[in-house]
């Protein structure tokens, strides 16, 4: 499964960078909230910003 997550700084005023996340498990069914995550981990090691500058929100289709 894919979503686009755009990734923000300073609270969701300022657009970062956008991610394309695909998480597949045969075990669950992924949440918005694990792509969130996930697009927030590349950020930090991307070096986009740091864990509590960022904020994370999947496209809505």
């Amino acid at each position: 499964m894919k979503r686009v997550v755009d990734i923000f700084k300073n609270r969701g005023k300022d657009l970062v960078w956008t991610y394309v996340i695909s998480l597949s498990n045969s075990e669950f069914h992924p949440a918005q909230s694990d792509f969130e995550s996930e697009a927030i981990r590349l950020s930090i090691i991307d070096k986009h910003g740091k864990f509590d500058e960022l904020s994370a929100k999947v496209r809505s289709r």
